[in-house]
Parts: C-alpha cells; structure tokens; sequence
C-alpha cells in the first residue's frame, strides 16, 4: 500500500482530526487507556524572524491540543490536557516552553468547578537527538522521599499542576524490523523509509491486522492518492526546502561575518602588540643611550 509520509503537518493533521485515530495514537504513546479524547484547539506557530514570515507557505511546527480522560488505574481516571507538538526540523527549546508555560494558565471544569489540568505533552520529532537512542521515550513523574529515601506511592494536586511527564518520538531513529506491540506497529507508519517520492509517499509493507492501523493506514492512503492533499504537501515541502536554502545562505553569510569580525579583531590585536614591540624597543634604545652616556661620564 501506498500511503502518505505522516511527519507533515498537512498528513499528520488528518490523522489527528479522525477522533478514533487520535484516541488511539495518544494512549499508545502515552501506554494508558484513554476513556475519552476532546479536540481542544488547533494552532500553527509561525516562524519569528522576517525571513521566515515573509514566506508565503506557512512554516510552523505543528499543534494540537486535546482534553482526555486517561485511566491511570484499575478504578482511577484522570482529567489531563494532552499538547501534541511535531517539528520537522530542529526547533527552537524556549518556543516548545513558551507553549507549555501557556498551557499551565489554560483552566477546565470538572465537578462545576474550574480547575488548571495535569499536563502531559507528545513531541514528535522529524530531526534526531543524538544522545537518545531510542525512537520513543516516555518522561514520568516520579515522586521521591529525600530524608527517608523512599518512594512515595500517592500524588499531589499541587505537584501534578506544576510540573508534567512528556512522550519524545524521534522519527528518524524507528527500527523498521520490529512489528509485534501496539507501539511498534504505530511507529511503523512514521518510519523514514520506502520513499517512493520525494519522501511524500512511501511503501507500507507490513501485513495490517490490527483494525486501528488499517483505520490509519486508509487516512494515509486517501491523503496519498487525492490530488488537492498532493497539492498541500507538495506546497508544504516546497516551503521546507525553501526555508531551509534561506536558513543556509543565511547561517553562511553569519560565518562570514563572524570570519571577518575575527580577522578584523586579530588584525587590532597585531598592530597593538606592534605598537607595544616599537615602544619597548625605543624605551631599549633609551636606556642603552642613557647607560652610555653614564659609562661616558664615569671615564
């Protein structure tokens, strides 16, 4: 089957918007059942500096929010904000903080009264993290005695709203030969391989059994096979290597700049040290003068 490379925004959007493949996505990354999922809000971040809004494709890192009620044991459920994040290429740390300090502020009502939801963010990366091997981590709270060093095994309204776990997938580090639990066959479609175009569309190999891929796989097929979709992704990586032929003429000119501030800095620093050698010669040939006039009189 031939299906569409999820790692775009314009791809990965209609998947998120299909509730049942959300649902799916989400409580496969985080590794708990999720009872009910609620599309919250969905925003584009646009690039900051003029270069970057001065293009006529939207260059953003991808968004979505949702409300879930995520089982987190036998008979508990818990009411979290979940911030789905992708970037295809190395993003900016202080923009994926800002949205999630923003986040901290976002309040919901539960039992008629508001209240600030426990976090949890999924970043899904089309770039890798060379110190992390794995293609996806999960970052839990953990809650820890300091004086009795012992585990604490009970959570804190207040702890739980001040700080969040997260889900890092690094799509470029997806082993293709593993295909056996719900995460693999999940992170199957988001392999970077089997390109049949321009990394637009690839080959799907595996043998689909399982109905919530099949209901992804189908999303990506329709969004490989219709013209218009075509359309948006080829404008969608257009604008990407346009960017990225800016980010390097620009990052090029930048060295340059530095080479020559540097080169004008050594130059400084070579006519002070020149004019320090001229001043401690003539100061030599002062004193040479002055030990000769002394030898002089002393005859």
């Amino acid at each position: 089957m031939i299906i569409a490379n999820p790692i775009y925004d314009t791809v990965f959007k209609r998947l998120m918007e299909d509730n049942e493949t959300s649902k799916f996505i989400v409580s496969t990354l985080l590794g708990k059942p999720v009872v009910s999922i609620e599309v919250k809000s969905q925003e584009v971040a646009y690039m900051e500096n003029e270069q970057e809004k001065a293009m006529d494709v939207a260059l953003r890192m991808y968004r979505l929010d949702f409300v879930a009620t995520i089982q987190t044991g036998p008979d508990e459920y818990t009411k979290v904000l979940i911030e789905v994040q992708k970037a295809l290429k190395i993003a900016n740390l202080t923009r994926f903080r800002h949205y999630i300090a923003e986040h901290y502020k976002r309040k919901d009502v539960i039992d008629g009264k508001e209240t600030n939801l426990p976090i949890i963010a999924i970043y899904i990366l089309g770039f890798e993290l060379p110190e992390i091997a794995t293609s996806c981590v999960r970052v839990n709270k953990n809650y820890f005695d300091a004086v009795h060093e012992t585990d604490i095994d009970v959570k804190s309204h207040f702890i739980e709203r001040i700080t969040h776990d997260c889900v890092v997938v690094q799509a470029r580090k997806i082993e293709k030969e593993r295909y056996t639990t719900s995460l693999d066959k999940l992170l199957s479609v988001f392999i970077q391989d089997d390109f049949v175009d321009s990394k637009m569309t690839k080959y799907y190999p595996y043998l689909i059994e399982d109905k919530n891929i099949r209901r992804i796989t189908d999303i990506l097929h329709y969004c490989a096979s219709d013209t218009k979709e075509r359309k948006r992704i080829d404008a969608e990586i257009e604008a990407w290597e346009t960017y990225q032929e800016l980010l390097e003429s620009s990052e090029k000119d930048h060295l340059q700049t530095i080479a020559y501030e540097r080169a004008e800095k050594e130059a400084a620093i070579a006519r002070e040290e020149a004019a320090l050698a001229r001043e401690e010669a003539a100061l030599a040939r002062e004193e040479a003068l002055r030990a000769e006039i002394a030898r002089l009189k002393a005859q």
